[in-house]
């Protein structure tokens, strides 16, 4: 790809204004595509933006009708509470004043039921001045008990510290992961030097061909996309083919800014992304970066073979997974390099002895 080329040439959105559905992406411009603002999120949730001084409704999700039983008009420049009530304005209230939540998205609150609507978890974060609230439903049936994450998480933690070799950890991190979330299959794709990845670690349905030790170019994962996943540890698609919703107005009306959508688990995602995974037959896919020292040293992929649910709590459960593995990779690799200076040193050891003993280092090679 020219990067040269596509730095230069002007762009459809060269104002800001970018949507994905109005203007998509191509080989040539997903380099330069702002994946961060794309103007759209998946149709499943609801997306709402507040202005922080009075949590008046500055914009939204084009779809809040199906959801909330009216349509965005009748909301826009309306306080929040008109959708979630005076107790929960309340709640989000108090978050702002006592949480830290710029770009830190946290759990609020469940909206109960309504007529045809479905119970919706809410959650908050805050960027650039403004509240952003996705609204998603719970994925539980009436009654259903929420799973014990926390538990789960602790039990793989547990496990991952006795892992040994880096690959050996690798393979232990998507047995965890694929054993938590329930996916069809669970990789370890680690970045080259040049940026190309591999599939270093998999865990599969038994019916699925592997791919462990496939390679792949670096254009695969454009550059602005790895700038994302420095960003944030867990990138859900809940259905890869699904329809996608545009934000209302594109702009900001305070700012004139587009929404920087980076920490939504709801944002769109780019054409290239979904037709690459309709290519492959996956339909929803969790991904979480492997961070060491900031630096993207690859990533953890989740591939789901229909539209599959990924909640909250399971997303926080792969986030504070995400977050150990990067941590412990970092020492695993550190420890299996000094296993192998050791035994270099051994080897060069016993060279030096053999040298000595037969005082001709060229006979030892030569195996006189």
């Amino acid at each position: 790809m020219n990067n040269a080329l596509t730095d230069s040439a002007p762009q459809p959105w060269d104002d800001g204004l970018y949507s994905i559905i109005r203007h998509g992406t191509s080989l040539t411009t997903c380099d330069s595509e702002p994946v961060q603002t794309p103007g759209c999120i998946q149709a499943h949730g609801v997306l709402l933006v507040l202005r922080l001084a009075d949590l008046t409704i500055l914009q939204g999700s084009d779809n809040t009708q199906a959801f909330f039983g009216e349509p965005l008009a009748m909301l826009l420049g309306q306080s929040i509470a008109r959708v979630i009530g005076d107790e929960r304005l309340a709640c989000l209230q108090n978050m702002l004043q006592r949480e830290v939540l710029e770009r830190n998205v946290l759990y609020a609150f469940t909206l109960e039921p309504r007529k045809d609507a479905a119970a919706l978890d809410v959650c908050i974060h805050t960027t650039d001045g403004v509240a952003v609230l996705e609204f998603e439903a719970t994925g539980r049936q009436e009654g259903e008990a929420e799973r014990d994450y926390f538990s789960l998480v602790k039990a793989a933690v547990g496990r991952l510290q006795t892992a040994t070799g880096l690959r050996g950890f690798c393979e232990r991190v998507t047995t965890e992961v694929r054993s938590m979330t329930g996916l069809d299959r669970v990789m370890v794709y680690r970045f080259h030097a040049d940026q190309h990845g591999e599939v270093f670690a998999e865990s599969r349905r038994d019916d699925l061909p592997a791919w462990l030790g496939l390679h792949y170019p670096a254009t695969d994962i454009p550059q602005p996309a790895r700038e994302i996943f420095k960003k944030l540890w867990v990138r859900p698609l809940q259905d890869a083919a699904g329809p996608l919703v545009e934000l209302v107005p594109l702009a900001n009306p305070d700012t004139g800014k587009p929404l920087d959508m980076t920490h939504c688990a709801l944002r769109g995602a780019s054409v290239m992304y979904t037709e690459y995974l309709a290519n492959m037959g996956v339909a929803a896919t969790l991904v979480m970066p492997i961070l060491v020292d900031g630096a993207l040293w690859g990533l953890i992929v989740g591939h789901q073979y229909q539209p599959t649910y990924f909640g909250y709590q399971m997303r926080a459960a792969c986030e504070l997974v995400a977050q150990v593995v990067s941590l412990q990779l970092k020492s695993t690799e550190y420890i299996e390099q000094q296993a192998y200076r050791l035994r270099v040193d051994a080897v060069h050891q016993q060279l030096i002895a053999k040298a000595a003993q037969d005082g001709d280092l060229m006979a030892f090679f030569n195996g006189e």
